[in-house]
Parts: C-alpha cells; structure tokens; sequence
C-alpha cells in the first residue's frame, strides 16, 4: 500500500540545468526535421534586404525561417500565439537555438521581418526542399498529379469584394460561396512531393494556369513526365493540345456533353460527330459532311462547321439533331486534341492512372488541412496567403525527407546488428577451431 505525502515547496529556487537539447527525446519530430533541414542558402536570399555595414542588430534571418518553419509544422495560426508557446516549450526553444533564460524576439518584430521577407524567400525554401528531395531519389517525376483545393480567407463574408475591406485579393468561390483562395498544387507520384504551388483568389477556375504549373513542376524535378493526372476541370483542348506539345499524356476525364432540354433524351452529341482532323471537317451519324465555316469575331474564337440545308431537310434523324434548318457545329481551337482524349479515356491504362490520383493529391491537401491548418489563411493579402502555402508545402516535403531518413537508420541498425552477429560467430568458431588445435597439440601426460 502506498502512502499518500504531500510536497512542502513547488520547487521555484534556482537551479543547474543539463543541456537544452537532453530535455529532446531522439524520436521527437522536431528533432527529425531538425536533420534534414538546410537553411545554409537564407542569408545570401535575405542579404539585399538588410543594410550590412550599419543599424540595428536583427534577428538572426535563421532564426526567424524556423519559426515560421515551426508554426506551419505544428499548425499555429498566429505570430503572437506561435512565441507564447516558444516561450514555455523546451522543444521549440531548442529548434530555434534559443536557450531557456534568453529572451525571445517579439511578435509585433516577427510579423514585420515577414514583410521583410517576401514571399520569393520562402519560395527559395520551398525549391530547396523540392532540390533536397530529388538529390535523395524521393521524387521520381513519371506521373504528376494536378488539382486546386479552396483556403478560406480570414474575412467575414459581407466583407469580401467591397472598398475597403481587410482582405482585398480574396474572392468568393466553391459550393459555399466562402471568401478565400484557391492553391492549385502538382505532387509526384511516388512519394506524395509537392513539386510546384501556386496561389490565386477564389473565383479563378481550377484550370487555369495548369500549364504553367506543369511547366514550372517540370523544371523543379528535371525531366519531362509521362503523365499528368487531374479531374475532369482540367480536360478541355487548350490543356489537352499543350500537354500534347510536350509529349505528355493528359489523365484527366472530360465531362459529359450536355443536352438541349428542347431535344429528345436520345438526341446526338458532339461525341457523335466523328472529326475528321486530316480534311477539317465533322461527319454526322447520317454521314453528311459539315465543313469549316468560319471563326467566332470575338468571345472564345470558335470554329463553325455546317452541314448543307437541302441534306439536313431531308434527313430522317433530324429530330435527333437540331431543330435548325441545318446542324451547326461550334468547337474550340483545339478540339482534335480533345477528341483524341476523350478516345484514350476509354483506354484501360488511363483508367489504371486516373485511379492513381485521388490518394495523391487529395491526401496532400487532406495532410495540410488536418496537421498544418491550411484550410484557413493565417494571414490576409495573397501575396501573405502564397508565403503560408509555400511553407506548408516545404514542410509536407520535408516530412518526407525525414521519414526516409529514419527508414536508411533503420536498415543501417539492422545491417549492422546483422555484421555484428556474423562477426560474432566467425570470432567464436575460430575460438572453437584454436582450442581444438590446443587439445590435438597438448602432449600426453
């Protein structure tokens, strides 16, 4: 049975402390992320941003990198609640290189170094994540994976749009109608790497700058892929003729045609309508030839394709057809690229690569809203708004840098435990053979 005591005093005196970084279990995460990280290039990238031979002394700009390294991987909103918990974590005292009696920079002093900053630093430390994860072989670069998720915006939504409002870069967008920010992503596909974010307000459509997303993806990783998966936002024939351009295959479903409410359920679609790219002309499901028409003056610049009247007055699927005098065709520029996807749509291989791309994208954005708070902008402006994505993103890449260095220890650990035991039984057999040799070399008594 124990017996219950009581303490006289909490222990307030002044005491010796071992080291900082003793208090820092070898498992923690700070600590693993703490082996990956290289921050050498940070002074060179802030370098013009500082007067060098007079002023005031600043926070070290390595200091002030971890922190916000710090507050995107534990998902802390703001600056004034990240440096109260600094102040009381011996964790995150030690990360930063901050002993436990030193006084910590203030809050109001953070915010305005990030002003400081600007976004492009922080994009220098997210193409060094992406430089580090390739140079380790996580990012293999064969198949990308492309989709935009919604940030809300740290705004009341009587607020957004109008003169004067906190945030004025942010739109309403989504099924919510919620002011915020669209981040239009590209992962590998091996290891779940960010390897390119962009950032733009709400109301812009999904697919817009996706080519130049794939492009700048494609620069970061060094090498063309063969594949590039999104959902059925991204399938139209600009994307479709732009990946064909670069040798890509473009994943991603086009969306059903629509049909007119004024035409039976079984009327024809532009599906049925087999172009033919070689002559520039449709061929009706009756076999009528529409030819080129002309180009839309202005608008979306469509090509017109008609069918002569005297063939669609007299043909007995008009009903199915149009309710025109004749059928007339309006498709984009670069419908033949369209035409070719919605054919390898139906391919097994596409449908095999598609499948790939939900666990992909979907868990990177499900990982960065549920660990490091990016469904809500911490701050309010989109160029803050592309400084908090692009920190999210080097820290998701750098999660992974750290789990694979923990894999190579564990295999460094078994390998040598497995030399050891091996050197272990070689050095006892040859105790065995010499004794031996000593019993078969012993005189007799």
């Amino acid at each position: 049975m124990l017996m219950q005591t009581k303490r006289k005093e909490l222990g307030y005196e002044m005491m010796l402390l071992p080291p900082l970084e003793s208090f820092i279990p070898s498992d923690h995460r700070l600590r693993k992320l703490n082996r990956v990280l290289d921050l050498s290039f940070i002074h060179e990238a802030v370098r013009d941003r500082y007067c060098q031979d007079n002023g005031r002394p600043s926070i070290d700009p390595e200091v002030v990198m971890r922190l916000f390294i710090l507050q995107a991987i534990e998902g802390i909103r703001s600056v004034r609640e990240l440096m109260n918990e600094v102040q009381v974590n011996l964790a995150y005292r030690w990360f930063i290189g901050y002993r436990v009696d030193e006084p910590l920079p203030d809050h109001s002093t953070l915010s305005r170094t990030l002003d400081r900053f600007g976004d492009e630093v922080f994009n220098a430390l997210f193409l060094e994540s992406i430089s580090q994860c390739r140079q380790s072989g996580l990012i293999e670069g064969r198949v990308l994976h492309l989709d935009a998720t919604l940030i809300r915006a740290d705004i009341d939504k009587d607020q957004t749009g109008k003169p004067g409002c906190s945030d004025p870069d942010a739109r309403f967008g989504g099924k919510k109608r919620e002011p915020g920010y669209k981040q239009q992503t590209v992962a590998d596909g091996q290891a779940r790497v960010i390897v390119d974010v962009s950032v733009m307000p709400a109301n812009r459509h999904d697919q817009e700058g996706a080519v130049a997303a794939v492009d700048r993806a494609m620069a970061n990783t060094g090498r063309t892929p063969e594949a590039v998966c999104a959902d059925s936002a991204y399938a139209n024939g600009p994307n479709a003729a732009a990946m064909e351009k670069r040798g890509v295959r473009l994943v991603s479903p086009p969306q059903r045609v629509g049909k007119s409410p004024k035409l039976p359920p079984d009327q024809f679609t532009i599906e049925d309508f087999v172009y033919d790219n070689q002559h520039d002309v449709f061929i009706c499901p009756a076999g009528v030839t529409l030819v080129y028409a002309g180009t839309e003056s202005s608008g979306r610049r469509r090509r017109r394709y008609r069918a002569p009247k005297s063939s669609c007055m007299n043909c007995t699927s008009r009903v199915r057809c149009t309710i025109a005098q004749r059928k007339q065709i309006n498709v984009g520029a670069d419908h033949a690229a369209l035409v070719r996807l919605r054919a390898d749509r139906k391919t097994d291989s596409f449908k095999a690569l598609y499948r790939t791309r939900a666990p992909v994208i979907e868990g990177v954005f499900g990982e960065g809203k549920q660990w490091h708070r990016l469904g809500r902008a911490w701050r309010r402006g989109l160029a803050k708004m592309r400084v908090q994505c692009l920190l999210i993103a080097a820290v998701i890449n750098l999660k992974r840098l750290a789990a694979l260095f923990a894999r190579w220890n564990c295999r460094y650990i078994v390998f040598f435990r497995l030399i050891s035991a091996i050197w272990k039984r070689i050095i006892s057999n040859l105790h065995q053979i010499l004794h031996s040799r000593e019993d078969i070399l012993e005189p007799c008594g």
